[in-house]
């Protein structure tokens, strides 16, 4: 099973740091999450700036919020972002459920699925456009990407219009925060891939918030956790912040538990979305790993 790393999404300035740890390290994957009306940095923009720190890994946004951009626009950074890594990009794409980020975007969060669709129809028609000499466009968008139709797509959520997109655009699956809920979504996609007459298989990707390390480490990084899903106190969603934060893998046996539970459920991947800036706790990771 391959094994990604997510930056800690509250401190951009150790993004480089630990982008050359992960690359020197037993992992696979940096991964960079993405909010518009958040102290976040911006992924595609933070995704350059560790390809050029690092020579291995892969990158991916989880997940970029993708209905929120101008799609030929988005499919233009995409790409070069693609070609500038060297083909090691895949996008991680996603609807984000945060009303303040639609309304920081003067976009309506419930027209937010269309808006979703529209743009990576028309990102993959831009991308397409480079393979199709014949293809009527109303002007090629360079650069060429890496491989004909884009790079890998992986979209998440836990709706069947989110597992379709899979279906129907995408090459692979993002689970939730929970990994013990994968099993069940990784079969629904696998059966939408099947009807939909797909070759192959999707990449199945789970993913858990992490903070490993001395009890301070845990418990700052759990603070984070809770005020960043706030929003979840105040909604109908069967949890609070509190209870994610409490969900958090703070032990290297958790770490194992979890990967153990993920690959018997058949994912492909596992994401840590570490939420400490203190690179120490990718050793403990690792040794976790064995």
């Amino acid at each position: 099973m391959k094994i990604g790393i997510g930056l800690p999404v509250l401190s951009p300035h150790a993004a480089l740091d630990w982008a050359r740890r992960i690359d020197e390290g037993p992992f696979d994957t940096v991964t960079v999450s993405d909010r518009l009306a958040y102290d976040t940095p911006e992924p595609l923009i933070t995704l350059a700036a560790v390809a050029g720190a690092t020579s291995r890994v892969e990158l991916r946004s989880q997940v970029l919020l993708a209905g929120l951009r101008d799609p030929v626009l988005a499919a233009k950074q995409i790409a070069t972002l693609d070609r500038l890594s060297g083909g090691r990009l895949s996008v991680g794409i996603g609807l984000g459920d945060r009303e303040d980020d639609y309304e920081a975007a003067g976009a309506r969060m419930a027209e937010r699925g269309r808006r979703l669709d529209a743009n990576v129809e028309r990102m993959r028609a831009v991308w397409a456009a480079h393979a199709d000499p014949a293809a009527e466009v109303p002007g090629r968008v360079g650069p060429r990407p890496s491989a004909p139709g884009g790079p890998p797509l992986l979209f998440g959520g836990f709706s069947d219009a989110a597992v379709q997109r899979v279906a129907r655009w995408g090459d692979g699956y993002l689970s939730a925060m929970v990994p013990e809920l994968s099993e069940g979504m990784f079969r629904e996609v696998g059966s939408a891939w099947k009807a939909a007459g797909r070759e192959g298989r999707p990449a199945l990707v789970a993913q858990a918030n992490t903070a490993v390390g001395p009890k301070e480490l845990v418990e700052g990084a759990k603070e984070q956790i809770a005020r960043y899903y706030s929003f979840l106190d105040d909604s109908e969603a069967p949890f609070t912040g509190a209870m994610v934060a409490d969900y958090t893998l703070s032990t290297p046996e958790r770490v194992r538990h979890v990967l153990d539970t993920c690959g018997a459920a058949g994912a492909d991947e596992m994401v840590f979305l570490c939420w400490s800036p203190d690179p120490s706790q990718l050793d403990v990771i690792a040794e976790a790993l064995g």
